[in-house]
């Protein structure tokens, strides 16, 4: 028996519906749900699925994730190309809907739909403390596009974005911010007009400019954000939040959330550390916070090695192995003139300084990740 509820929005279809309900041997009505407030309100804690008017008011791709990640699992009546565009897996109709239930399947390994079989993501995350993390991720996106692959580098940082500015590419409305509220109302087509031409091959969609805009980043319309880049692209690089934690409240956790989403379905995920001593203290707890969020293992990459620390790679490796078991995939020299010469002309590292041995180790870096990225990359 699954219990089910119901959330029609007056639809003509509604009272055809309750009686099928009524009649059925695995379906139990326990709510009907006037809006989509109640909905989500009265859901998770009472239903296994929810039988959703596609026209409901109110009813966006957030609200559709948030069910699906709670547990329930959500069918459409109405408009297929509506329920597509909501993120809605499983449209039903009246004289089906013990059919559509078990069409959904287990909310807890939803259907991966094949828009997501296109490019590879990886996530850049990093320690407290300035590591570099949006300098790299950057510089790991130009690496791929100078190498012949379609990219596209995502600001997620849910507290101010920053490589929009540092590419010298201000803009009056934030990308990620635009692309999220059109894939949330269901217009995800419009997803790929908010991105930026950086270089041949690399575009960006630029971050939020400041903390207070996060709440318009929502987790749901993010998902289906990916979703359209990966169909259009060969690597997705995403820049996100050093934090994980719930933070202060619903809302903290909200911003939160979106860091620790993009970082568990990422294809392979990067742990930005510094060199100095409190930079590895950092990088130590950080690897220890990430290893509850994502399943594939994290690469560590040290940046901001400079011999006047006094310490070898060999060294460094040797304690983040000891201390954490992950022996770091590359050493990111401190090429302090190439990169303040990108910064002061608001250009990648590439393009001011080709020869720099920060640009020659995220080649390399580019390099140890092509298992993860389509074969295009490899070949």
């Amino acid at each position: 028996m699954t219990d089910v509820v119901v959330a029609a929005g007056g639809a003509a279809w509604e009272s055809e519906v309750l009686r099928e309900i009524e009649l059925s041997a695995s379906l139990r009505l326990t709510r009907r749900c006037v809006d989509v407030a109640e909905l989500l309100a009265v859901a998770p804690s009472a239903a296994g699925a929810a039988f959703v008017a596609t026209e409901l008011s109110g009813l966006d791709a957030d609200a559709v994730f948030r069910l699906e990640r709670s547990g329930v699992r959500v069918v459409g009546l109405g408009d297929e190309e509506r329920c597509r565009a909501l993120g809605i897996v499983v449209r039903g109709k009246p004289g089906g809907l013990e059919q559509s239930v078990a069409e959904a399947g287990s909310p807890a390994s939803p259907e991966i739909s094949p828009e997501r079989a296109g490019a590879a993501t990886i996530a850049v995350w990093g320690s407290s403390g300035a590591p570099g993390r949006s300098t790299i991720a950057a510089s790991l996106a130009a690496s791929f596009a100078h190498h012949g692959s379609d990219t596209v580098l995502v600001d997620a940082d849910t507290y101010g974005g920053s490589i929009a500015q540092m590419l010298a590419m201000l803009d009056d409305v934030s990308g990620l911010m635009a692309a999220c509220r059109a894939a949330n109302q269901g217009h995800a087509d419009e997803v790929a007009d908010h991105l930026l031409d950086v270089e041949p091959r690399l575009r960006l969609l630029s971050g939020i400019p400041r903390a207070d805009m996060w709440p318009q980043v929502r987790p749901g319309a993010l998902e289906l954000v990916l979703q359209r880049l990966q169909a259009d692209a060969d690597v997705l690089v995403a820049d996100c939040a050093s934090v994980l934690e719930p933070g202060d409240g619903a809302r903290g956790a909200g911003r939160n959330q979106v860091t620790r989403h993009v970082l568990s379905s990422a294809d392979a995920v990067l742990v930005v550390g510094r060199a100095d001593p409190v930079g590895l203290s950092r990088l130590v707890r950080a690897l220890h916070d990430l290893s509850d969020v994502v399943e594939v293992e994290p690469a560590v990459v040290v940046n901001l090695m400079r011999p006047s620390l006094g310490w070898s790679q060999r060294e460094v490796a040797r304690t983040l192995t000891r201390l954490t078991g992950s022996e770091p995939v590359t050493f990111v020299p401190a090429d302090v003139s190439a990169l303040d010469l990108a910064m002061m002309r608001g250009q990648l590292p590439r393009v001011v300084d080709p020869s720099s041995a920060f640009v020659t180790a995220i080649d390399d870096l580019a390099a140890t990740l092509t298992p993860v990225v389509p074969s295009s990359l490899s070949s």
